[in-house]
């Protein structure tokens, strides 16, 4: 009788982003409705970008509406965005927020195993569930310290999306909670072994396609 093979596992599954990531991630993003509509810190800086904290919460609507389009119509390359900001008080662009979230999970769910294009690369699911997360929870972070209010970003939510679009920062989660990573990689904190790279950038075609090194962008943010 021959001896039985002990049976080796193979390679850990890639690291994913799950469209309900983004959900979780506007859901977090109530924390800034402590703030009422009236209170003057809406209209203060939210710092690194030069836009107020309700200009930053309406941008995370714009970005998730327009990354929703991208991926229901198999985008193949630039299309002009669907909105630029609309003139509503803070909560309704809360609001905004929360509904895009959901139009972009269920676009993303429909996409399965294809793609669509985004200036970083012909993403996958799983990079556009990242990059939205980013979106969401880093210019939450930017609104939330204008508003002085404290925003807890997810941490389980924040580990997916750094192993995902910025596989080269994942090192670092070994030593560091997953939100200061996010927010380093994103140059919103800093980190020992992470670059504070004003022109960072995500991977966000599949892992197997990335060669190892850190992402940059070839122009600068549109918030720049």
């Amino acid at each position: 009788m021959s001896a039985v093979r002990p049976v080796r596992p193979g390679p850990e599954p890639a690291p994913d982003v799950p469209p309900g990531d983004v959900v979780t991630a506007a859901h977090a993003l109530g924390a800034l409705a402590e703030r009422p509509d009236d209170d003057a810190r809406w209209e203060g800086p939210a710092r690194p970008t030069r836009w107020s904290a309700a200009r930053s919460v309406s941008h995370v609507a714009d970005a998730l509406l327009f990354y929703a389009a991208l991926v229901a119509t198999r985008a193949t390359g630039p299309r002009s965005p669907l909105r630029e900001g609309r003139p509503v008080a803070p909560a309704e662009q809360l609001a905004d927020v929360a509904g895009a979230a959901a139009v972009l999970a269920a676009a993303l769910r429909d996409l399965g195993d294809e793609r669509a294009w985004h200036p970083s690369g012909l993403a996958d699911a799983g990079g556009w569930a990242g990059m939205a997360v980013t979106e969401v929870l880093v210019h939450g972070r930017d609104a939330a310290g204008a508003l002085d209010v404290r925003l807890e970003l997810p941490a389980d939510v924040c580990d997916r999306t750094v192993r995902r679009v910025f596989p080269w920062a994942a090192p670092a989660l070994a030593s560091a909670g997953p939100a200061d990573v996010l927010l380093a990689v994103t140059g919103r904190a800093d980190l020992p072994g992470i670059e504070h790279d004003p022109d960072w950038w995500w991977h966000s075609e599949p892992l197997a396609h990335w060669d190892g090194a850190p992402r940059r962008r070839s122009r600068p943010p549109h918030w720049h």
